[in-house]
C-alpha cells in the first residue's frame, strides 16, 4: 500500500496541523481505487442517496482491497498520526465525487467533530484541483456532529480569502496522501468540478457516527490475526 513509511510526516503533521506525503501510495492501491470509483459510478445501488449533496458532490463507502490493506493503512497512519492502534477508528470512509457544477471557490468549512484527522487519497483529478487548508483561520476544535461553515461576510469574501497569504493550496497528485486536523482547520476543495476523492476520516476517541470503522468488525481482527502468523 505505501511506498515508504508515512511516520517519517509525523513532526510534519505536528508542527503544522497539515501534511503532504508525495508519491506514498503504491500504484496497486491507486490502481483499486480507480477501480472502485469506476465500480460504484456503474452501480447506483452503491451510492448513499442520503449523502449526494446537489450541485456539489455524490458518495460512496469505500472498501479496501483485503482485511490486511485495511490494517497496513491502519498502522501507517497510526504512526503519522500518533494514534494507538487499538484507539484508531474510522469515523468516515467515502469515495467523494465532485459535480461537474460545483462552485470552484465554496465557503470553507471545518469538519464534524469525529474527523480528528482527514486523509484525502486524490483518485481522478481535475485541471488545478487541490485541497486548500487555513491553519491561521480561526482555528479550533469543531464541537459539533456536523460541518460547519465560514460565512462569507466573516472573511470580507470568499474571494478575497482564498487569495490572501492564509490560504495554503496542497496540490496533491494521483500517489499522493494530504492530512489535516479536520475538525479544527478551515479547509476546502478549490476547482472540484470532475474531481473524486477518498476521504478516511479517523479519531482516536472511539467516535462512529456512521457506524462505518472496519477496524470494530471481528472478522477483521481475525483475518489480520491468521495473516501474522
Amino acid at each position: 500500500m505505501f511506498n515508504f513509511d508515512p511516520g517519517q510526516y509525523r513532526s510534519d503533521l505536528e508542527k503544522n496541523g497539515f501534511a503532504h506525503l508525495k508519491g506514498v501510495l503504491t500504484p496497486e492501491f491507486v490502481s483499486h481505487m480507480k477501480r472502485f470509483l469506476a465500480e460504484a459510478l456503474s452501480e447506483a445501488e452503491k451510492e448513499s442517496q442520503d449523502w449526494k449533496i446537489e450541485g456539489k458532490k455524490r458518495q460512496f463507502v469505500f472498501e479496501f482491497p483485503s482485511d490486511e490493506d485495511a490494517d497496513r493503512f491502519r498502522s501507517g497512519m497510526s504512526r503519522l498520526t500518533g494514534i494507538a492502534i487499538d484507539d484508531f477508528t474510522i469515523s468516515e470512509r467515502h469515495l467523494k465525487v465532485y459535480d461537474d457544477r460545483a462552485n470552484p471557490y465554496p465557503a470553507p468549512h471545518k469538519d464534524r467533530s469525529a474527523s480528528q484527522y482527514s486523509i484525502g487519497l486524490p483518485v481522478d483529478l481535475a485541471d488545478r484541483s487541490t485541497v486548500c487548508v487555513f491553519p491561521d483561520l480561526e482555528p479550533g476544535h469543531n464541537e459539533e456532529d456536523h460541518a460547519v461553515f465560514l460565512e462569507d461576510e466573516d472573511q470580507g469574501g470568499i474571494d478575497a480569502l482564498y487569495a490572501s497569504k492564509q490560504a495554503i493550496m496542497l496540490n496533491e497528485q494521483i500517489g499522493d496522501v494530504v492530512i489535516f486536523l479536520g475538525s479544527t482547520l478551515f479547509h476546502e476543495r478549490v476547482r472540484a468540478a470532475g474531481t473524486a476523492v477518498l476521504y478516511l476520516k479517523v479519531n482516536a476517541a472511539g467516535i462512529d457516527p456512521l457506524g462505518e470503522n472496519i477496524y470494530a468488525r471481528e472478522d477483521l481482527s481475525e483475518a489480520v490475526a491468521v495473516a501474522a502468523e
